[in-house]
């Protein structure tokens, strides 16, 4: 799992604020977190999914995180990076237009 999670870019709290403006953009809401659209500073459009609060350790969204990334499919969105800062948690995946 550790080598899966090497290829992804982890962001602080302050950097996924930068991306989704200050969570100015929600693209959906959901049981387990809230989405919001954002541009990296590449140009690339994501979707970042700012997860609710949960009681399990950070080893298991750890554990989650590096399972996604394995998961490779076309049509399943790619897994661009995430957040673990203290209870703040957060999943930057790549943004697909409806």
């Amino acid at each position: 799992n550790l080598k899966a999670l090497l290829q992804l870019k982890q962001y602080s709290y302050a950097e996924v604020k930068k991306i989704t403006k200050s969570f100015s953009c929600t693209v959906g809401k959901g049981g387990f977190g809230t989405v919001y659209g954002g541009n990296l500073c590449d140009g690339r459009k994501v979707a970042v999914k700012i997860l609710k609060d949960f009681k399990s350790n950070g080893e298991d969204f750890i554990n989650e995180v590096a399972s996604m990334s394995q998961t490779s499919h076309v049509n399943i969105v790619s897994l661009i990076g995430f957040c673990d800062e203290g209870s703040k948690r957060a999943i930057v995946y790549e943004f697909l237009k409806n």
